[in-house]
């Protein structure tokens, strides 16, 4: 049982990390349009990747984890 609430878990926050990342992606394209220079418009878009990459790495390992270990 437990194994299966954490299969759960991780698909939701895998789910919500997603969600999460689209949204911020277009709020940042949003705030770019007001921002004349490019090198402030590119710096907005690593650490949302990266941080969003790492969240998502992690739920997929998660997941991959407890289906494998059932």
């Amino acid at each position: 049982m437990k194994i299966i609430l954490l299969i759960i878990v991780s698909i939701v926050g895998l789910g919500l990390s997603i969600l999460y990342l689209r949204k911020n992606l277009v709020r940042i394209a949003e705030k770019n349009k007001s921002i004349d220079s490019t090198g402030k418009k590119v710096l907005n878009y690593p650490l949302t990747i990266l941080w969003y990459g790492y969240l998502i790495a992690f739920f997929i390992g998660l997941t991959v984890n407890n289906l494998i270990l059932n």
